[in-house]
């Protein structure tokens, strides 16, 4: 049996991208953009990824709810959380989880079905709906090996550990 697609992996290199190059540029008083484009003489450069610099950069006014000219880490993880409930876009994907090699497959897999696993048509994938799709997946391929086989007829027995007789 193959590993079960679970989307969480690519959520989480993308928010982890995004947290760690706002703490490499960012100070304690928040991002402005012009920090974002010009780090100051403080900042390792090294360890700055230049797609998620771009991005954050590309997207200022989204990340930047209040107006002010400065993301904020209270904005930066608002944004976050907002893409892990709402999902991400093709374009998002790309830019975000499109560096790293562990999940190339999985981001392959995803890109080549987003349209299939995008089952509400928002433009956008969630862990959800990719998890959705690796089951169907799942369950195709297990038809295919066995004709008789019906996940209707599939039973979840949890225990709650006691010693109650089923």
């Amino acid at each position: 049996m193959t590993n079960r697609l679970n989307g969480a992996g690519l959520f989480s290199q993308a928010i982890y991208g995004l947290m760690n190059n706002f703490q490499i540029l960012g100070s304690g008083e928040g991002l402005t953009l012009e920090k974002l484009k010009n780090p100051g003489e403080g900042v390792n450069k090294n360890l700055i990824n230049s797609q998620f610099q771009a991005y954050l950069a590309s997207n200022f006014g989204k990340l930047d709810a209040n107006g002010d000219g400065v993301i904020s880490a209270e904005e930066l993880q608002n944004y976050a959380n907002n893409m892990l409930n709402k999902g991400m876009t093709q374009q998002e994907l790309i830019q975000l989880c499109g560096q790293y090699g562990y999940s190339n497959s999985l981001l392959e897999t995803v890109m080549a079905n987003f349209h299939l696993i995008d089952k509400n048509h928002d433009g956008r994938v969630t862990n959800e709906e990719i998890a959705a799709f690796g089951m169907k997946k799942e369950i195709d391929e297990m038809k295919k090996r066995n004709p008789r086989f019906n996940p209707s007829a599939m039973s979840i027995f949890y225990s709650t550990g006691g010693t109650d007789e089923v």
